[in-house]
């Protein structure tokens, strides 16, 4: 069995660059790229993490149609474990829009479709057996799931000796804190973005940030910062790791490959500093290519990156 099991989100990203702006004005408009990637963040950590050489299975719903056949492919042709992947001929798989402009900045036009859907019951039995790590992606777009689904999943993974790990994506319904609040006693590691941690929790700081999350019961905080790094503090210990520099391509799937390479850090046995570096680093190549795990490393891509702009 897998060491590590990503529970959540899957999408297919159609992705278009360039694109400034859009004026529904003009009928017809030329890009230079238009093209179909994988995507979601429990399946962009997947896939990053099997590219890092790690075990890896992914829980997910998508429908029985080319979207589901294109993401379900490709997760096998990645090294993942699919076999708990539900396909659900009466939805569509979600799938997202992104322009993105010459910077490598995007937006998400998104459809939920099958994880609209996806709940706790849809995790067959067994599929935690002999993990490491749970790890749960794409947060606040899993409606059905989120909240109550996934701290009882938690608790299952708690109850079996395996670490509990969470990210998050930006929250449309504005519930922010009430949504995810029962899973903050049951986290280990819980992993939000800067701008969604301070909806989240109304603090501005990463260290304000972080004293909250931990005041509901996250055992370790990381705060990504993007451009800046991130920001870790659990009741011994508070850093900043700042950023490793590239020109970016694309930041579609940074978060998640951000993700991955903490995770992976944390399979090894390495301290959190080192984590935090070694996610940094694999979260700066994958924005280097279009797509959100194209330009995912290898483990020893990443390792001779971090040597390389640390000489």
């Amino acid at each position: 069995m897998a060491d590590i099991l990503c529970v959540g989100q899957m999408v297919a990203d159609i992705l278009a660059k360039p694109m400034e702006c859009i004026d529904f004005s003009v009928d017809t408009k030329r890009v230079d790229m238009i093209t179909v990637k994988s995507g979601g963040d429990s399946y962009n950590t997947a896939v990053a993490l099997a590219k890092l050489g790690q075990s890896v299975g992914l829980v997910s719903k998508c429908g029985r149609d080319v979207f589901g056949d294109f993401l379900c492919s490709h997760a096998e042709e990645a090294g993942i474990d699919i076999r708990n992947i539900i396909r659900d001929p009466s939805v569509g798989t979600s799938s997202v829009v992104a322009p993105i402009n010459r910077e490598g900045e995007r937006v998400f036009f998104y459809y939920g479709g099958a994880n609209d859907t996806f709940a706790y019951n849809d995790i067959p039995p067994g599929a935690l057996d002999g993990c490491k790590i749970v790890h749960v992606g794409g947060t606040y777009n899993l409606p059905m799931f989120d909240g109550g689904g996934a701290a009882s999943l938690f608790a299952d993974a708690q109850s079996m000796g395996a670490l509990t790990s969470m990210d998050n994506t930006w929250d449309t319904s504005g519930r922010w804190l009430d949504i995810i609040k029962p899973c903050l006693p049951r986290l280990d590691y819980f992993m939000p973005s800067i701008g969604e941690a301070k909806q989240i929790t109304g603090k501005q700081t990463p260290a304000e940030i972080a004293r909250f999350l931990r005041n509901e019961g996250v055992k370790n905080v990381v705060v990504k910062l993007g451009a800046e790094g991130c920001y870790v503090e659990n009741a011994d210990i508070s850093f900043y790791i700042p950023s490793f520099m590239v020109q970016p391509v694309d930041t579609t799937g940074a978060g998640d490959c951000f993700v991955a390479g903490f995770l992976t850090g944390l399979t090894n046995g390495w301290d959190l500093r080192r984590c935090s570096v070694f996610a940094c680093a694999v979260a700066a190549k994958s924005i280097t290519k279009v797509g959100a795990t194209e330009g995912a490393p290898t483990f020893a891509e990443a390792m001779e990156f971090i040597e390389t702009k640390e000489a």
